[in-house]
């Protein structure tokens, strides 16, 4: 049995928050209160990799966003957010939070998911290079030619980039490529020659930062983008024995077409949604 007083805890002060931790001594569950005040963490989501975290609404009221979906919060209201899931809270609200097993801070990360500029130019050189280099098999991505990487940053002519940010650090990337001489071959593979077409593609995520759906998230912000610039349809690749990529596409509303080896040599399922 442990007894702790509020007048021990330990505070921790955010810009948005306040954090009074409970110094149980306890591997399995832990607990403080968190005051909010605005949007908590400042920019993105927060992720805890191992822990569950349940929140009861002491007082005041906001919202918290889970994987995209808002929910609005008053007094004595509960969530329960479970781990791998992506969340902010935001409002003026005093929150009791226990967390299983207890929350520890080398397991939670704040992830944030913006363009990438030509100022993280060598963040993103040396993210590629990191991550083609680590492939288990090479023929899961088709390398970069020259130019491509000349026009990393042409949103217009090549590909718009986002990017997924620990702190300043890039972590992971994804581009919608949109030139139509680029991919008229691929166009003619789906029988989509007539439409104006976009491809999914360019999705790397450094391996210490895998399985927190980075890709999903990013994918999910080029495929509506993709509709704001009124495509017709999305295209998609990934090797047959890449599983992992196909089961991205698949979440996000891509359907199977067909598996192909392309005329570059490379075998691929191919995927497409209509916009």
């Amino acid at each position: 049995m442990q007894h702790k007083r509020f007048k021990d805890c330990e505070i921790f002060k955010g810009k948005t928050n306040v954090t009074y931790e409970y110094n149980v001594s306890d591997k399995d569950i832990n607990y403080c209160i968190v005051e909010v005040d605005g949007r908590f963490p400042q920019k993105g989501v927060a992720i805890n990799k191992k822990c569950k975290e349940m929140a009861h609404v002491l007082s005041g009221e906001g919202r918290v966003v889970v994987d995209g979906k808002s929910y609005k919060l008053e007094k004595n209201d509960v969530v329960l957010i479970d781990k791998l899931e992506k969340y902010y809270w935001e409002g003026k609200m005093m929150l009791g939070v226990p967390c299983s097993p207890a929350w520890t801070p080398d397991q939670h990360i704040e992830l944030e998911f913006k363009k990438v500029t030509e100022s993280d130019k060598e963040q993103l050189f040396n993210l590629i290079d990191i991550v083609l280099k680590g492939l288990e098999n090479q023929e899961y991505f088709i390398p970069y030619e020259k130019w491509e990487f000349e026009s990393m940053f042409d949103d217009k002519n090549y590909a718009p980039l986002y990017g997924a940010y620990c702190g300043d650090k890039l972590v992971g990337m994804a581009q919608l490529y949109v030139s139509q001489d680029m991919l008229a071959d691929f166009k003619k593979e789906f029988g989509l020659t007539d439409k104006k077409v976009c491809e999914l593609g360019g999705n790397l995520v450094l391996p210490e930062y895998r399985g927190l759906g980075i890709t999903t998230t990013l994918q999910t912000i080029e495929l509506n983008l993709a509709r704001e610039l009124g495509f017709d349809y999305c295209i998609s690749m990934a090797h047959p024995q890449n599983i992992g990529s196909l089961k991205t596409l698949e979440k996000i509303g891509l359907n199977f077409v067909k598996e192909t080896r392309l005329s570059n040599g490379f075998l691929r399922s191919l995927y497409m949604l209509k916009l």
